[in-house]
């Protein structure tokens, strides 16, 4: 029986700069709904909400911060993110430790893949890996009753000499309707300005790319009915009825697609949604049933145009499928975004040539090109491991929170000055073939002119000035 009841103070830590990341906090609002049914205080700080460019948080200003630990003294600090959390992760946790050297600090989620760096370079003194609706109640009730819990599976912990000690992973829940809907009043929605609510029902994927940070293993989907409800749930409260599916994959079950989207239409429910999906599990007839049960966008995630690039990415499609299926989604009067990452080991401008013509093909439409971004305890990390690419790994990470999906560490053979320009190259020549296909010919001249104006500058210009300019584009 717990000997009180805790304050637990749950931080969501941007992992990129600017307001690019501004986004729900769904791994922080399931940990938090777990510690409210373990019977005890939680409260989440999220520094986008009123420092929406990170000026403040980055510039050393933890006044915000302090107000919520004066006003709200917590026992336990618990910091949520990704990898590239890492650098304000170790600031905010000295500040704490400095100001608060009482309170336990822990963390988990996608951030737990730096466990040793969070260990050894933080006040961070545990780290949850794996799913936490089995562990952080059982850390709960031992913390609570002063037992020892270093034993608990699916925990990392540092010794007092320095000996890190990971305990293998609790087992997954099997049957995902026995979690909760998470508690959404954690936080003020409106708050986030968004018109949507991001929903979660399923967990895992069928594949594992390369590049892939989420760790959860296997496939696990919630039933229908219980999706539904919470659906029913979302609208009742805050009369919100657009969604975003922020799944690894919605459609790995064909069949649960349309009897999902068969009961949305029997409880007449008016919604809109958007979802991630696999372009090999789709046909003309499951497209027509989402977009009649009010799906309005679709991700595959195409990643390539090269078939030689998704093998080395373990996609397990095909360029032609991932064709196929884009242009019928769009056929379908769905919003289809491409996806490209560019920059794998085995990448070259041949198959930056054959993702262009992929592109070109594919027509106009929204495009986003990202470098590939290798992240501890991904596969394409062991690559990085392997030839020693990363002298610090923790430096190699506050570099990616800076510049994001620009181009920071060359996997490939293609000296710098050449692959540092691939994801402009490839813009560029897809929109002038698209201006010269609509007989946009001056608009086509101009555009090729400042085209080869702006290449010259790349390979010419130091890689810092270069990178400046880029950045007042994304950020200015």
């Amino acid at each position: 029986m717990n000997i009180s009841i805790k304050r637990i103070l749950l931080i969501n830590v941007p992992s990129r700069r600017g307001k690019g990341g501004k986004m729900l906090p769904m791994g922080l609002f399931y940990a938090g709904s777990i510690i409210e049914r373990c019977g005890h205080s939680v409260k989440i700080y999220d520094p986008y909400l009123n420092d929406e460019n990170l000026t403040k948080l980055d510039n050393g200003d933890y006044l915000e911060l302090e107000k919520i630990l004066e006003d709200y003294p917590p026992d336990i600090v618990g910091f949520g993110g990704i990898a590239s959390s890492f650098g304000r992760t170790k600031k905010i946790s000295s500040y704490i430790n400095k100001n608060y050297p009482n309170v336990l600090q822990i963390s988990g989620g996608p951030l737990a893949s730096v466990y040793e760096l969070l260990l050894t370079k933080t006040y961070v003194n545990l780290v949850f890996h794996g799913e936490t609706e089995r562990t952080l109640p059982a850390f709960l009730d031992r913390y609570c009753n002063r037992l020892p819990y270093s034993d608990i599976p699916g925990i990392s912990t540092i010794s007092s000499t320095g000996e890190i000690h990971r305990n293998p992973l609790a087992p997954q829940i099997e049957n995902l309707d026995e979690i909760p809907i998470p508690n959404y009043n954690l936080l003020d929605l409106k708050a986030y300005h968004f018109d949507e609510v991001h929903m979660i029902t399923s967990r895992g994927c069928t594949n594992r790319c390369s590049f892939c940070y989420r760790h959860m293993k296997g496939y696990r989907q919630h039933s229908v009915p219980y999706v539904i409800n919470y659906i029913k749930f979302i609208i009742e409260k805050f009369g919100i009825k657009r969604f975003s599916f922020s799944d690894e994959l919605f459609n790995a079950n064909k069949q649960w697609v349309f009897d999902f989207c068969d009961m949305i239409e029997r409880e007449n429910l008016k919604i809109s949604f958007r979802t991630s999906m696999r372009a090999d599990k789709v046909d003309e007839l499951m497209l027509k049933r989402m977009k009649d049960a009010g799906c309005t966008e679709i991700y595959y995630g195409q990643e390539s145009g090269s078939d030689t690039i998704l093998k080395e990415y373990r996609k397990g499609v095909d360029v032609k499928t991932n064709t196929i299926t884009t242009l019928l989604t769009r056929k379908q009067g769905l919003n289809c975004p491409v996806q490209i990452v560019i920059g794998s080991p085995s990448e070259t401008p041949s198959t930056i040539r054959e993702t262009t013509e992929f592109l070109i093909g594919l027509g106009d439409g929204d495009l986003s090109i990202n470098y590939l971004i290798p992240y501890p305890e991904t596969l394409i990390w062991e690559y990085v491991e392997k030839n020693q690419l990363v002298a610090d790994v923790g430096n190699y990470l506050d570099e990616i929170a800076h510049w994001g999906g620009s181009p920071v560490l060359n996997l490939t053979q293609t000296p710098d000055h050449i692959w540092r320009t691939w994801s402009f190259q490839i813009k560029s020549d897809v929109k002038l073939a698209i201006l010269k296909k609509e007989g946009k010919m001056l608009k086509y001249s101009f555009e090729w002119i400042a085209t080869k104006i702006e290449l010259f500058g790349y390979s010419v210009l130091p890689e810092k000035i270069t990178r400046f300019v880029r950045d007042m584009k994304i950020y200015g």
